[in-house]
Formats: C-alpha cells, structure tokens, sequence
C-alpha cells in the first residue's frame, strides 16, 4: 500500500507519518519509484502500536523510541520488552 492508504487505514495523517519515518519510529517502506514506497501490513501495526502507546499509555515519543527499540532487539526477552512499556506508562487514575 502507499503513504495514503497507510494513513487511510491507521487512522494516522500522512504528514505524522512522515515525521514518524524521519524519527525512526517506523521503518521505511519499500522503494517503488524514487519518490514513492510500499508498505505493508507491519508498518500498519506499528503505527497502531505507536498511537496506542501515544494516546493510551501516555508515553512521549522518546520513550516510545525505547520501547521500540527493546522491541526491535531480538535478544531482549518478552518479559524485558513489556517491562520497558510498563515502567514508561504514565498512572491516569487515583491511587487504588
């Protein structure tokens, strides 16, 4: 799918998409033409991840980058990956 679709489909703009490749928050698609890429199904998940981290979880973009990259690193185990997410989720409620 092109850039369009892939904001169509994730609810996310192009132009925040744009920003989040330049961050390296998402990888780059696969080049089409010189100015043009694919992307798949991957980059569509990431980027509900990211949103999801974002919105839900209240983490800022530099601690998103750390838990994306926790999750990029294939020697990290699960439970070190869920941690680095759980440890930069900001409390929205009460004490319990």
């Amino acid at each position: 799918m092109r850039i369009g679709e892939l904001s169509r489909r994730s609810g996310v703009p192009v132009p925040t998409i744009k920003y989040y490749l330049r961050e390296g928050l998402l990888a780059a698609g696969e080049l089409t033409s010189p100015n043009q890429a694919h992307y798949g199904p991957g980059h569509e998940r990431r980027l509900r991840l990211i949103r999801a981290l974002l919105d839900v979880g209240g983490l800022s973009l530099a601690a998103i980058g750390e838990v994306l990259q926790a999750m990029d690193d294939p020697g990290q185990p699960v439970h070190k990956v869920l941690g680095a997410a759980a440890d930069r989720v900001t409390p929205t409620g009460g004490e319990a």
